[in-house]
């Protein structure tokens, strides 16, 4: 049996049964649509007035002409009177089915445009978000808030707010003709029609209860479909379909079981409905024959009844559903504000201090830097080391020693835990962000290519970026060859992720990538770690270029990219265990050493 202990609590909001202030955060995406909402209201009073007339036709026809017309021998004028009301009456279908189209329309219209504003601020806040807070989430989940999640909130304004407005003013409006029409039938109706009330409130907690649920579960599910396409080479080659087909069917399975609990209670609620509503119609019928034989009700104000009847019946009936799309929307809307409302802990600052303009190589100082993911988990203990302007320095070390780490807090991915990193004589937490890391070049060992062209893959809507430039890059970084050998060249299309690309490939592409922009700092983190020898040449001679009179940060793995660093920093969990260059570590015959036989003759 499902429970909630095995999914991420976070993904189980709990909702009021109505929430004002959520409503009226959801409402300022409304207020810019406010043409769109009046005119679906517009629409829907429109047809509400179609309605009552059409009661009043039937009325009329029944208590004129066909009341006449009963024992006349020639029936012959009431018929064309008949005629009259029967014309009118399908003139009103016509008019009533237009406005249904409207209806339809301006509703979903009024709701796709509020989704389209909600769903763009919650994608581009979720850009500005530290990498911090997507290490703590999966990115199903992310992508069901910004997808499903949103989406609920279209019904909620399609079929939900506006809809259940117009029902409050439709049942006092119907009750208030009741009244007209006969006042002891209508105190009937009034007396019974809490029953249908008591049913439709007496749904609102499970279904607030069964809808949480059913979102987190669906988030869970998201999650791991997400995971398994990512690292489907991986479930391939070590043949693990079947247990991946488990844990999915799992997963699916107490979706399901979620799903069955909204199903049971639906099962429950619309038969209980159409009971209530069977009392109130038997009770009106029960009255209303009685009315007619006392001579106190026409037949024609008694069909004018019953048709009203129904009218106010319908959206008391509608109740629990309209509320059970309310439920699903607060608990989405929930899930969606918690992240417009989680703040990025990695900000520009207000006033930012100035540093010295792009086109010179930056002075890059890590003071006594103190690091962790984790709390009681050090990453990196009391790390000092500086990169003068034109310089490179180059970090090795074992897998975990912090390498990585160093290039997430010299971009402000994340902030220090304590010490400080400078550029030019500031800290970086005190520099606009985004300046900063526009004069930054970036190539990782496994980098990432959009879908799109090579062009958009190069160029990255960076100002500055020319044709020149591009042609620049791409012969800097030995891929001029391989675009000229595509179809289309620069506007050649890219599959998702690059998959067609070997990986060399992309990095080339990377590398041109960061060059395009002439950076003022290179950072190359480990980017020549996943390819081959012919590829690494290529590379090493691109990175000869594009750390000609740069500054630069360099995580190697290969000892042979890096021998004519300024200086190699060598470390070992977290710590600076050695330093100089290439000659001078070798002379000490400690890590660096070992590192270098180990690579080069195999010696331990």
């Amino acid at each position: 049996m499902s429970s909630a202990d095995d999914i991420d609590h976070s993904e189980l909001v709990a909702t009021k049964a109505w929430d004002s202030s959520l409503f009226k955060r959801l409402f300022r995406y409304v207020r810019p649509h406010k043409p769109l909402f009046f005119a679906s209201f517009a629409v829907l009073l429109l047809l509400f007035a179609g309605e009552l007339l059409g009661t009043r036709i039937w009325r009329g026809a029944i208590d004129g002409p066909i009341k006449d017309a009963a024992g006349q021998a020639d029936k012959s004028p009431y018929l064309s009177e008949l005629y009259l009301w029967v014309g009118g009456y399908l003139a009103l279908i016509v008019f009533t089915t237009v406005l249904r189209y409207f209806e339809t329309a301006t509703l979903t219209k009024t709701g796709q445009a509020i989704v389209h504003d909600l769903r763009s601020a919650v994608f581009r806040h979720i850009q500005r978000l530290d990498l911090g807070f997507f290490d703590k989430r999966p990115t199903g989940s992310l992508v069901t808030r910004v997808t499903t999640d949103i989406e609920n909130l279209s019904e909620m304004f399609t079929s939900g707010v506006i809809v259940l407005l117009f029902d409050l003013i439709k049942v006092v409006v119907v009750l208030a003709i009741l009244f007209t029409i006969n006042v002891k039938l209508a105190l009937i109706t009034v007396a019974t029609t809490p029953i249908l009330i008591a049913v439709s409130l007496s749904f609102r907690g499970g279904a607030r209860r069964a809808h949480r649920e059913v979102r987190a579960r669906l988030a869970k599910l998201n999650g791991y479909l997400q995971e398994v396409l990512n690292g489907i080479r991986v479930v391939q080659v070590f043949r693990r379909e079947e247990r991946v087909g488990q844990r999915f069917d799992e997963a699916l399975r107490e979706y399901f079981i979620a799903n069955k609990k909204t199903i049971f209670l639906f099962a429950l609620f619309f038969p209980a409905m159409s009971f209530a509503v069977y009392i109130i119609q038997g009770a009106a019928l029960w009255a209303g024959v009685r009315a007619i034989v006392d001579v106190n009700l026409t037949y024609g104000e008694f069909v004018q009844f019953w048709l009203l009847l129904n009218m106010l019946v319908r959206p008391i009936r509608e109740l629990g559903e309209r509320y059970n799309i309310l439920q699903s929307a607060f608990a989405s809307a929930e899930r969606v504000f918690q992240v417009l409302d989680t703040k990025p802990e990695v900000v520009s600052p207000a006033r930012p201090r100035a540093i010295a303009a792009a086109g010179t190589s930056p002075h890059v100082v890590f003071e006594d830097v103190h690091f962790r993911y984790v709390k009681d988990t050090p990453v990196l203990k009391g790390v000092s080391f500086e990169i003068p302007p034109g310089k490179t320095v180059a970090v090795v070390g074992a897998t975990g020693a912090g390498k990585s780490t160093l290039v997430n807090l010299l971009l402000r991915y994340y902030d220090v835990s304590s010490g400080r990193i400078l550029l030019d004589g500031e800290d970086v937490r005190e520099v606009d962000l985004e300046s900063m890391r526009s004069r930054f070049g970036l190539v990782l060992q496994e980098d990432f290519l959009f879908a799109g062209t090579v062009r958009d893959n190069l160029v990255m809507e960076r100002e500055g970026v020319t044709e020149g430039s591009l042609e620049t890059a791409l012969e800097a970084a030995q891929a001029l060859d391989l675009v000229e050998r595509m179809d289309g060249g620069l506007d050649a299309e890219v599959a998702e992720r690059g998959s067609t690309f070997s990986t060399g490939e992309r990095q080339l592409l990377a590398m041109a990538r960061a060059l395009a922009a002439n950076p003022d700092l290179v950072i190359l983190d480990e980017a020549t770690a996943a390819v081959d020898s012919a590829t690494e040449h290529k590379i090493e001679r691109a990175t000869a270029r594009l750390l000609a009179g740069r500054s630069a940060l360099v995580i190697a793995h290969r000892l042979s990219t890096i021998r004519d660093a300024d200086e190699i920093l060598v470390m070992a969990r977290g710590e600076i265990r050695e330093r100089g260059t290439h000659a001078e570590l070798l002379a000490q015959d400690g890590l660096y050493a070992k590192l270098h036989a180990l690579q080069f003759t195999g010696a331990a």
